[in-house]
């Protein structure tokens, strides 16, 4: 394979550290371009056991960073999730919000905003925890005291990590929405009008986010979030699918601004358990896809029986073939052709993370038969994504990919076998 490609490419390894009994031991980290040349992106695959506050004080990066908190056990995050967690964040230190978490979630963090405390106060069931910052060597920043900005590289910061010992002292921070105020009963970024309820729809009645309320026991008041920080916040919809047996539902999948506007991310959280083909060549235009192929096991995600063999290369002609047999990381960027996706061996599932640093996902294919241009050499190709994606049983309903099209596992193997 090609240098150029086989960098690509990223073995996961067991972080061996030790942080507690609050946490997992057999942690996995991509560290930005640490580990893949030219990677903005530092994302890792951590559990939660008990409470404990993972920033005690408000910090902020230079770039967007996503929480995830999701139930431990893949792809089922909502019957796995009983947890409660209180995340502060604002646009600055005088307008910090409170927002309780009750449901599996995914915040966004825009950029320069401050976060933290994040403070897991009740652990009823294992919670997988994913906190993804689009950095290339991760850091965060905290205003002192005395004026100043401190700064530390997260790496640095997450090795000595210590619950009682937040380092510097922040400058204080003033929470608008803890005291004094009603339940807030909204749901979440689910927008009625962006979305409405009915057959022509972007997303379908049981897809949308569970009400950010108090349906659940909690051990504080959920207070109202304001129009600055309410867009932010999502409790992720349960997506019933028709994948088919090799990929069960239900699935927790980010569909970006689908679901949240100005979002910067689509992320799925899905587990594979047979042979399957995936996809067609393409590639994607103006951002990073990073595909992550890792155990199903929250708490052990090197536990990993299969075999991928993933092609990439110049253009549909001129495709390389890696064979994938541990966990690992593939970046992808712009322009760069990929497919199939070939699994196969499938002794134990698998999750695969497609995570892609864009707020609207879409494909480019190139298209069958003769270019119509009238340049000799020219080709033509084809642009598929969720902002003009119909679907093929209603014309009229943008497509969810809920799965009732997909050809079945045994139809994929008949097309190899010819």
């Amino acid at each position: 394979m090609q240098e150029k490609y086989e960098k690509l490419f990223y073995e996961l390894k067991p972080d061996d550290i030790d942080l507690g009994s609050w946490t997992n031991k057999n942690q996995a980290f991509l560290h930005g371009e640490k580990d893949i040349p030219g990677a903005y992106m530092y994302a890792g695959f951590q559990m939660i056991y008990e409470p404990v506050k993972l920033e005690q004080e408000p910090i902020y990066h230079r770039e967007e960073e996503n929480l995830i908190f999701f139930g431990a056990k893949l792809p089922d995050v909502f019957s796995s999730w009983d947890a409660e967690i209180h995340v502060y964040l604002g646009p600055d230190l005088d307008h910090m919000e409170k927002v309780v978490v009750t449901d599996p979630t995914l915040i966004r963090v825009p950029k320069g905003w401050f976060h933290g405390p994040i403070n897991v106060v009740r652990v009823g069931k294992p919670i997988y925890f994913q906190a993804v910052l689009f950095a290339s060597r991760p850091g965060y920043f905290k205003k002192l005291t005395d004026g100043t900005v401190y700064f530390a590289e997260e790496e640095t910061h997450r090795r000595k990590f210590d619950p009682e010992n937040p380092g510097p002292k922040s400058a204080p921070w003033t929470v608008i929405n803890e005291d004094g105020v009603g339940i807030y009963s909204e749901t979440g970024t689910y927008d009625p009008n962006k979305a409405p309820n009915s057959r022509n729809t972007v997303i379908t009645d049981e897809y949308k986010s569970q009400p950010y309320s108090d349906a659940t026991p909690l051990l504080a008041p959920k207070p109202a979030l304001t129009e600055t920080v309410r867009p932010v916040v999502l409790a992720m919809p349960k997506e019933e699918t028709q994948w088919g047996a090799w990929c069960p539902s239900p699935q927790a999948y980010f569909r970006g601004d689908m679901y949240m506007e100005n979002a910067n991310y689509n992320v799925g959280f899905q587990v594979f358990t047979m042979d399957n083909d995936m996809e067609a060549p393409h590639f994607h235009q103006g951002a990073d896809e990073y595909i992550f192929f890792v155990g199903p096991n929250a708490e052990n995600i090197f536990d990993f029986e299969c075999e991928i063999h993933f092609f990439i290369g110049d253009d549909p002609q001129h495709m390389e073939e890696k064979i994938i047999t541990k966990p690992t990381v593939v970046r992808l960027p712009p322009t760069v052709w990929h497919c199939p996706i070939l699994f196969r061996n499938m002794k134990k599932p698998l999750v695969f993370q497609a995570a892609f640093l864009h707020g609207t996902w879409g494909t480019i294919i190139e298209s069958k038969g003769e270019s119509k241009s009238q340049f000799l050499g020219t080709k033509t190709y084809e642009y598929m994504g969720d902002n003009v994606r119909f679907c093929r049983f209603n014309p009229k309903k943008r497509c969810n990919i809920c799965g009732a099209c997909f050809p079945k596992p045994g139809e994929y193997k008949k097309e190899e076998e010819k």
